[in-house]
């Protein structure tokens, strides 16, 4: 982190930081406001200053995430259909080892995301995604085993140290290669 980094900015990363690593130990609900502000060593006012929430500050940290998975998005929408699916399954497969720790923090909260409107935006991509690697088929059936392959994955990135990065991105690339059936080619 640069010397010149604003105060508040490094606060806000520490904040971020302290409570995603309070998340992953303890579990999202058992994380109070004022654990992540002891934490991040400020008041409890500090971190509601910076965010309105638990969710906010776990919505700040998932933001690169978001943003990484928008531009996939983008990227395999001007691709025919089964370079799409092929660019998703490797593109998401790396996202999603890369964000492990919070792969289990989400899992946590999935119960009740619907709820929390700072997950809305993240919820649609989601599901744009899923479209992409079922290999833009309108089949309902294709569309739940994309849904069934994706939650498969992320239940697997849930368990970090049990695999390699190198070992889990390989699963996932090859299981998702062989559940998604590629746009075309006949059940």
């Amino acid at each position: 982190m640069a010397e010149n980094t604003p105060a508040r900015e490094r606060t806000r990363r520490e904040i971020e930081q302290q409570a995603v690593a309070l998340f992953a130990s303890k579990g999202y609900s058992a994380t109070s406001l004022q654990d992540i502000a002891t934490a991040a060593g400020c008041s409890k006012a500090t971190v509601l200053y910076h965010f309105n929430g638990k969710a906010a500050v776990l919505a700040a940290a998932l933001e690169p995430s978001k943003q990484a998975l928008k531009e996939v998005i983008a990227e395999a929408e001007r691709l025919p259909a089964e370079e799409a699916q092929e660019l998703a399954i490797v593109r998401f497969s790396e996202l999603a080892v890369g964000a492990r720790g919070l792969i289990a923090v989400l899992s946590d909260i999935l119960p009740t995301i619907d709820e929390m409107p700072e997950f809305a935006e993240l919820i649609g991509e989601g599901i744009r995604l899923t479209e992409i690697m079922a290999g833009q088929s309108h089949d309902q059936l294709e569309l739940d085993v994309a849904k069934f392959a994706i939650n498969g994955l992320l239940g697997e990135c849930r368990h970090p140290g049990e695999r390699s990065d190198a070992e889990l991105l390989e699963l996932c690339n090859t299981a998702l290669r062989r559940l998604l059936r590629p746009p075309g080619r006949p059940a």
